[in-house]
C-alpha cells in the first residue's frame, strides 16, 4: 500500500462500519478517488461468500437495485429523482439462521430464479415465497412450497423484506447507489455484511 498503516486502518474501519466515501476522505485526509480505490480492493479481497446451511424453511423473493439521477421539473419547481439501469436481484432467506444468499438475475428470470433455489436449499426444505410467477411450479421439482400475495400479508416474505430493507439502507447510505457493470461486486459485499453482522459485532 502507499499510504500510512495508521490511514489505511481508518478507511478500513469505516468501510466495515458503512460510512459514506466523502466523509471517509475528510477522516483520513485522503481523495475521494483513494477511498473508492480501497473500498474496491476491501470489497473484491475481503469478502468471501458465506456457507449458506438454511434449516427448516426458507423464504425466497426478489428486489431491483438501481441508479438514481436528479430530474428537475421546471413547470412545478422541484426536483425529484428517478431509477434507472435497474438491476434484478434473486433471494434466500433462512430466519432460524440468519443467513441470506442472494445473484444477480440473468437471463430468463423464471428460469434462473427456480435453478437458483434448486442449487442453494435441499429438497427437504419448506420454501415460502410472495404469489409471483417467478415461483410457480416449485413443486415439480420436489419442493413443499407455500405462496402469499402480498395483499393478504406478509406472512412468508416478512424476514427477506426486512434484509432488502437493510441491504437497500446500508446501500444508500455508503454509496449512494451502483451501476449494472459493478452490480454483482456491490451486492455480494452487502450479503457479506449481512451474514456477519453479528460475528463483527461480538469482536468488537
Amino acid at each position: 500500500i502507499k499510504i500510512p498503516l495508521k490511514t489505511f486502518v481508518i478507511i478500513l474501519e469505516c468501510w466495515l462500519k458503512a460510512k459514506p466515501v466523502y466523509e471517509t476522505a475528510e477522516l483520513s485526509k485522503t481523495s475521494v478517488v483513494t477511498i473508492r480505490r480501497y473500498y474496491r480492493l476491501f470489497r473484491l479481497n475481503i469478502v468471501k461468500t458465506e456457507d449458506f446451511k438454511p434449516i427448516d424453511h426458507v423464504q425466497v423473493d426478489e428486489a431491483y437495485f438501481g441508479q438514481f439521477i436528479k430530474q428537475a421539473n421546471y413547470y412545478h419547481g422541484f426536483i425529484k429523482y428517478k431509477v434507472v439501469e435497474k438491476t434484478g436481484v434473486a433471494g434466500i432467506s433462512c430466519p432460524a439462521t440468519g443467513q441470506l444468499r442472494t445473484a444477480i438475475i440473468e437471463g430468463r428470470p423464471g428460469q434462473f430464479v427456480k435453478d437458483f433455489i434448486s442449487q442453494n436449499v435441499p429438497i427437504n426444505i419448506r420454501v415460502n415465497s410472495d404469489a409471483s410467477f417467478l415461483y410457480r411450479n416449485l413443486y415439480k421439482r420436489g419442493y413443499n412450497h407455500y405462496s402469499m400475495s402480498h395483499d393478504r400479508g406478509f406472512e412468508y416474505s416478512y424476514y427477506i423484506e426486512s434484509c432488502w430493507s437493510w441491504m437497500k439502507r446500508r446501500l444508500f447510505k455508503q454509496y449512494h447507489h451502483f451501476t449494472k457493470r459493478y452490480a454483482p461486486e456491490y451486492v455480494q459485499e452487502l450479503t457479506w455484511h449481512f451474514n456477519t453482522r453479528i460475528s463483527r459485532r461480538r469482536i468488537k
